[in-house]
């Protein structure tokens, strides 16, 4: 029978309410404990390389974006009360990876972006409105363009 690593002592991660949310569902979402998830983060980083970023690239979101659209374009607005538990699986993917693109563009101060993105996607006028009830809903109250 092996012994498992001995802990050397307790670390603390300082970060905000907004953050630690975050990383909850991330972490959640991997299908992990937060502390796990949080030291495979970390140790993926080679710090022999040029600094990266563990969130995605902008590139990466538009690709998500991309592909979440052509997907919802087949669903429902919203999942009908009858609806499989694969349509309604789908459906909360997809709204999960949206609303974390969106979380990240108002995190990284691109408000306008995300308000013309979802202008293109739903008509003129619709990205402010939507924006603003989005992050009313969260409580958030208004961030800067």
């Amino acid at each position: 029978m092996r012994r498992g690593q001995k802990r050397q002592g307790k670390y603390s991660l300082s970060c905000t309410e907004e953050e630690w949310e975050r990383i909850k569902a991330r972490a959640s979402h991997a299908g992990m404990s937060v502390s796990a998830f949080i030291v495979q983060a970390t140790l993926a980083i080679d710090p022999s390389q040029p600094r990266m970023d563990i969130g995605l690239t902008r590139e990466q979101h538009e690709a998500i974006t991309e592909a979440a659209r052509r997907v919802m374009a087949y669903l429902p607005p919203e999942p009908p009360e009858l609806a499989t538990s694969l349509l309604s699986t789908l459906h909360g993917r997809i709204t999960f990876l949206v609303r974390m693109a969106m979380d990240d563009m108002l995190d990284q101060g691109r408000r306008g972006d995300l308000e013309h993105r979802l202008d293109l996607q739903f008509g003129a006028g619709e990205g402010r409105r939507r924006v603003k009830e989005y992050l009313e809903h969260k409580g958030r109250g208004t961030v800067p363009q």
